[in-house]
């Protein structure tokens, strides 16, 4: 009996050891700059793990209101406060103010809505990112283990700012329904927004996540970093306020076009330009391609520094 139970853990430790080889060689197998460069490719792999990016993604949200009184419920107040706090702030301390959209007066409900709509398309790059940048390093196992590909796992942090988001742009429009009495036709477009907003947050969210598997004290950076690009895009005051020489400096923010395109089809009723549409668009898609480069070519290291 005693020479059974010692042929049989030898053949456990042998298929345990071929196990780990697999393991091995599979995170050793290099992907082709051919495969890196197939815009598809992750694409490909989000569809394959979709049910594992989907239990994540919701997890994450679950996450971040378990044990509050409140709840879910925080996915409704926490706007509502920001949006108070911050109208108090710029409207009725330093007295800040808009021009007249869609032919009303300018009002505080006005400015309002104005920095709603600017946090709320903020909040998708800010959601994604600073959730990106732990998203490696809370989930060690998932690295040791290799059980699914690790570059979905940044995207579970922009699929739940994208899930919050559109309850943020519901609370926009039923305030634009209640301070104009309509909805502008062309929030129909919201959708094409929403795409280069997504591709532009996933690549930086890539980057990040990188960045913060190798350098631990860039997730104590990447708050300071989003607050300092939240006053340096026009969220809160208008691109019209700035001097001539800083609003062309403006225009190479991503992040302020994105903003611009928000109002532009909720409170302005108008289509973005083509050309700004276009050149959005083709940054967006840059960027996600250089972050899924950038990830995929670091990731390799990530077990050995974890």
């Amino acid at each position: 009996m005693e020479l059974l139970r010692q042929c049989r853990k030898r053949v456990e430790d042998v298929s345990r050891g071929d196990g780990v080889r697999r393991q091995k060689a599979g995170m050793a197998r290099k992907e082709t700059w051919g495969e890196l460069l197939n815009f598809s490719s992750p694409w490909r792999k989000l569809w394959a793990n979709r049910y594992f990016v989907q239990q994540i993604t919701l997890r994450n949200i679950q996450t971040k209101f378990k044990g509050s009184f409140l709840g879910a419920v925080w996915l409704l107040v926490f706007p509502l406060l920001m949006l108070t706090i911050y109208s108090f702030v710029f409207c009725v301390v330093f007295k800040t103010r808009w021009g007249a959209v869609a032919g009303q007066q300018d009002s505080k409900m006005m400015f309002a809505l104005m920095l709603f709509c600017g946090m709320a398309v903020y909040n998708i790059f800010s959601e994604s990112v600073g959730g990106g940048v732990s998203s490696i390093t809370d989930r060690v196992n998932y690295v040791k283990k290799i059980i699914t590909p690790l570059e979905l796992l940044p995207l579970t942090s922009v699929g739940s700012a994208l899930i919050v988001s559109l309850l943020w742009f519901a609370i926009l429009a039923v305030g634009v329904l209640l301070v104009y009495g309509f909805l502008p036709w062309t929030v129909i477009s919201l959708p094409l927004l929403l795409i280069p907003v997504t591709l532009f947050s996933a690549g930086c969210a890539w980057f990040v996540a990188s960045l913060g598997v190798y350098i631990r004290d860039f997730g104590q950076l990447v708050p300071i970093l989003l607050q300092v690009l939240f006053f340096l895009t026009p969220i809160f005051y208008s691109q019209d306020m700035l001097p001539e020489p800083y609003r062309s400096i403006m225009a190479y923010n991503p992040l302020a076009v994105l903003v611009q395109h928000g109002r532009m089809i909720f409170l302005y009723g108008k289509l973005p330009p083509f050309h700004e549409v276009f050149w959005m668009y083709l940054c967006s898609f840059a960027v996600f391609e250089l972050g899924y480069l950038w990830f995929m070519k670091t990731k390799r290291g990530f077990a050995d520094v974890i």
